[in-house]
């Protein structure tokens, strides 16, 4: 349940970083090659009408997103703080602690590789598919790849660069949730620890003590047994 809870956040959040890349790289290509005032002609250009709505539309999502991590970054805290008090209420002195095991993965590098190349990918394809429908749009013959040559040849190296930038803060965030969830999860190993220890010793006060019986006492050995000697009148 959790792992595909986690699947579906991060499907949609990549869905929505290649959204939010393809408008920012598509807007910074726009301003190299024509300026700040091609921009705002663009932006007035009724094939580029849709721009504004979807920048709202994204700011709205991503305002959405953020609040969602937001609130997974305060649940941390707060299994956190729970986790603390129990250990401060329990714990009696003494060095404690349960080590959480390192489970070996691939390195930041490959991990930062794995987010900013598809991301770049799939804002090069929506680039494309959004210059092809433009001119369509224009009642002018699709570019194709041409999309990205001639005066735009540089459009695949903006975007390269959006997404690393856009990859490299998906890795920040992944970085400080993973070390919130280790501190969270060692402090609550260590509740665990010592909540089994005190259940552990109180169990042992309060276990009645038996008394130990010898097996000759067991068959009836009272019987067996010689009486003193009888002293004898003289």
């Amino acid at each position: 349940m959790i792992q595909d809870r986690r699947a579906r956040v991060a499907a949609s959040g990549g869905v929505l970083l290649a959204l939010i890349g393809l408008f920012i790289s598509h807007t910074l290509e726009y301003l190299r090659v024509w300026g700040p005032q091609g921009v705002v002609d663009s932006m007035t250009n009724p094939v580029h009408a849709y721009m504004l709505p979807v920048a709202g539309v994204l700011v709205v999502l991503s305002a959405v997103f953020a609040f969602r991590l937001a609130r997974a970054w305060q649940a941390l805290n707060l299994r956190l703080d729970r986790a603390a008090a129990g250990v401060r209420r329990l714990w009696r002195g003494g060095p404690g602690g349960v080590a959480a095991n390192r489970q070996p993965g691939s390195t930041a590098g490959t991990r930062l590789t794995a987010i900013w190349l598809p991301l770049a990918a799939a804002q090069i394809v929506l680039y494309l598919v959004q210059e092809n429908i433009e001119a369509m749009a224009r009642s002018q013959p699709a570019p194709g790849l041409g999309a990205v040559t001639g005066i735009h040849w540089a459009a695949p190296l903006v975007h390269l660069y959006v997404s690393l930038l856009l990859a490299c803060l998906v890795r920040i965030c992944q970085v400080l949730f993973h070390r919130r969830e280790v501190v969270v999860e060692r402090v609550e190993a260590l509740l665990r620890a010592i909540v089994r220890r005190r259940l552990r010793a109180t169990a042992s006060v309060r276990r009645p003590a038996v008394a130990t019986i010898a097996p000759i006492d067991v068959l009836g050995g009272h019987l067996w047994r010689r009486p003193p000697p009888l002293l004898l009148d003289h």
